[in-house]
């Protein structure tokens, strides 16, 4: 979009392959933000260890910092940028470089590690270099503040999944012999716990079958036993990496997903993706994911981590075959509520109050009717609608604010906005109009304000077929917008 400032977003060192197979679930989680910050209107850069050489894929550029994660050469590209956003996946190092780049509007870190010193930095020195540390559930938020860090540069931001490729599949024509493990093929994941107890149940249930499906080559003296294992336990199969939308098939075929990992984990990916799939979902209550299963509706939590405990909860779902059909079919519903656009929409208001604060306008100092124009998608639109007449007042937003507001906050929407309403207040539409089409052009796909003002406005003047276009955007945009019977009839007009 014009006028908005592209969005930096670093990977971690590992390789990167943007239209393949990824290392594990916080690079899957920092390519599936990458696009939904995309689909959201920002021109997006992933910048990442790539060993197929720099792309544009899924509408992100790709860029190489190469095996030897060499930031400054990053760094250097970055300074041609009129401004940006920066998000970093886990390691700070990138914001030690930025850290004397002005046109840097943000520093955001976004930690999938289950330690606080995942960049090998004491989190109160990283906190010097960024704005605000984003972890995925409250539990790593909780081990993040036991280093002493400050509170209110720490929040918490869950996963979200991916609508297009984790569609939903409910009960009829699964298989519900079928497990599913996804995770590295490593100890801290339980995989040895989860064969032990795959074998134990298949006694109880015959035709139990368990797929297993993440990289294996973090514990090659167990992975070298795999034939022995698949001779030993019918039913077993190692599938290794695959693509996600590989991953998606089987999890809208299979009874159950097994999380059955020992260690501390931040969230827990597979539980999310399986969830919206409309698979059931059976975990070990390690870290964060308590805070993902939907526990008794969609899956169950094991708080006893012993093999024991594991196999009891498997057995006790298998024997309940109408509990896993309800499961399954509530993940319609409960399973799909967070995908990546909404975590998208998250991330960057934290980076875009990080801005404001640079720059001087510090949320704290703005009214509320001016943060409900900011994030219309965060409140009821009839409360939007409130805040649009609040803000033709000066008292409520004093004019001197509003100009420093156009100039300091130039790429966004908002300003233009409660520009145009003091414009359209004054009967002045030509001066409204411009103000409302230069709000349009820093929207993102969320913001329906601007095209239901200029609807409004070229419907006033008469000029229907204008108004029918911005009308149909703005339900398009907010679906559930309070006046859309009078919108749909001024669509219906245009037809006359």
């Amino acid at each position: 979009m014009r006028g908005k400032p592209a969005v930096v977003i670093f990977f971690n060192d590992w390789e990167v392959h943007p239209s393949g197979i990824n290392a594990g679930g916080g690079e899957s989680a920092t390519m599936a933000l990458a696009r939904a910050i995309a689909s959201l209107g920002y021109r997006v850069i992933a910048c990442a260890n790539l060993p197929e050489g720099e792309c544009s894929h899924r509408g992100i550029e790709f860029w190489n910092f190469g095996s030897d994660y060499s930031l400054h050469s990053i760094a250097d590209r970055l300074k041609e940028l009129p401004a940006f956003h920066c998000l970093a996946a886990t390691l700070a190092h990138p914001f030690f470089h930025l850290r004397e780049h002005s046109n840097c509007l943000s520093r955001i870190l976004i930690n999938h590690s289950p330690s606080p010193m995942a960049s090998g930095v004491e989190p109160n020195t990283v906190m010097h270099v960024i704005d605000y540390m984003l972890c995925v559930s409250h539990m790593q938020r909780s081990v993040v503040l036991s280093r002493k860090t400050d509170p209110e540069k720490i929040k918490v931001v869950r996963n979200g999944f991916d609508p297009e490729i984790f569609t939903y599949a409910g009960p009829d024509g699964r298989d519900w012999n079928q497990l599913v493990f996804i995770g590295r093929v490593e100890a801290p994941k339980g995989i040895h716990v989860l064969l032990q107890v795959f074998g134990e149940l298949k006694g109880e249930f015959p035709d139990l079958k368990l797929s297993v499906f993440g990289d294996e080559s973090y514990w090659p003296e167990f992975t070298s036993h795999k034939r022995e294992l698949t001779e030993k336990l019918p039913g077993l199969r190692f599938h290794g990496k695959v693509l996600q939308v590989e991953l998606a098939e089987h999890l809208r075929k299979a009874g159950l997903l097994v999380f059955p990992s020992q260690s501390f984990e931040t969230a827990g990916l597979a539980v999310v993706d399986a969830q919206a799939s409309g698979c059931p979902v059976v975990a070990n209550g390690v870290g964060g994911v308590p805070e993902y299963v939907v526990e008794k509706e969609l899956g169950d939590v094991v708080y006893d981590r012993t093999p024991k405990g594991l196999r009891e909860a498997i057995a006790n779902l298998l024997r309940d075959r109408p509990r896993l059909i309800k499961m399954s079919q509530a993940a319609e519903t409960l399973g799909r509520e967070r995908p990546w656009k909404i975590v998208a929409d998250e991330v960057m208001s934290w980076a875009e109050r990080a801005a404001d604060t640079r720059l001087g306008m510090p949320w704290e100092s703005l009214p509320d009717s001016i943060l409900r124009i900011k994030q219309p998608h965060f409140v009821p639109p009839a409360d939007v609608l409130h805040a649009h007449d609040m803000v033709t007042q000066t008292h409520e937003f004093p004019e001197v604010d509003l100009n420093k507001a156009l100039q300091v906050a130039s790429w966004d929407a908002w300003p233009y906005l409660v520009s145009g309403f003091r414009h359209e207040s004054k009967g002045e539409l030509d001066q409204a109009l411009e103000a409302y089409r230069h709000a349009a052009d820093r929207t993102t796909s969320y913001d329906w304000q601007p095209f239901f003002r200029l609807a409004l406005l070229h419907a006033e003047k008469n000029e229907i077929p204008l108004a029918r276009v911005y009308a149909e955007k703005v339900i398009e945009r907010e679906p559930h917008f309070p006046l859309r019977a009078d919108l749909e009839r001024l669509i219906s007009l245009a037809g006359v």
